[in-house]
C-alpha cells in the first residue's frame, strides 16, 4: 500500500504580503547603508505598494478560503490522513470527508485560481521591486538588489512549496 501523498497548504495572503520589498529594505536599512532620507522614500514607497496591491489580497483571499475542504462540523477534514491544501500538481488531493463532489470542485477549481494568482503575482512583485529600486542611491544598490535576490528565493519557496 503507498503512502499518501504529501500535500503543501497554499500561502495565505499575509504570507505573501509579508514579503513586500521596500518593507524588507525599511527593516535591514543598516545591513543595506541607507540613509534617513531614503527609509522615509521607502515608506511611501511601501504605502503605495500595499494600497496598489490590496484589491489582489482582496481577491486571493475570497478564492483562498474556498481550498480548505469542510466536514459538516466545519473542520478540516483531510482525505486518506493527508492534510488539505496545494499540492503545485494536482487537485485530486483536495477531497474531504462529508464534502459533496460539488464542494470538491469547487475547492479544485479555487485552487487553480490561486495557482494562477500566484504566478501574477510574481509579475506583480517586480513592478514593487522596480519601485523600491528607484528610489535606492547608486552606492547602496548592490546590496539593496543582493537583499532582494534573497527575498525572492523566499518567494518562490513560498509559492513553489515541497512536499
Amino acid at each position: 500500500m503507498a503512502p499518501a501523498p504529501s500535500v503543501v497548504k497554499a500561502p495565505t495572503s499575509r504570507d505573501i504580503a509579508d514579503l513586500n520589498p521596500a518593507s524588507l529594505l525599511i527593516d535591514k536599512k543598516k545591513k543595506a547603508s541607507l540613509p534617513d532620507s531614503t527609509v522615509a522614500q521607502l515608506k511611501a514607497v511601501e504605502k503605495k505598494i500595499k494600497e496598489r496591491n490590496a484589491p489582489f489580497f482582496a481577491t486571493y483571499d475570497s478564492i483562498y478560503k474556498w481550498t480548505v475542504p469542510l466536514n459538516t462540523s466545519g473542520v478540516a477534514a483531510p482525505s486518506s490522513g493527508a492534510k488539505p491544501g496545494f499540492t503545485g500538481a494536482s487537485d485530486n488531493n483536495l477531497t474531504a470527508v462529508g464534502n459533496s463532489s460539488a464542494e470538491q470542485t469547487k475547492m479544485q477549481a479555487s485552487m487553480r485560481d490561486l495557482r494562477a494568482m500566484m504566478a501574477d503575482y510574481r509579475e506583480r512583485r517586480k513592478t514593487d521591486v522596480a519601485d523600491v529600486l528607484a528610489v535606492i542611491p547608486d552606492a547602496q544598490k548592490k546590496a539593496a538588489t543582493d537583499l532582494l535576490t534573497s527575498q525572492d528565493g523566499d518567494l518562490d519557496k513560498l509559492l513553489n512549496p515541497r512536499p
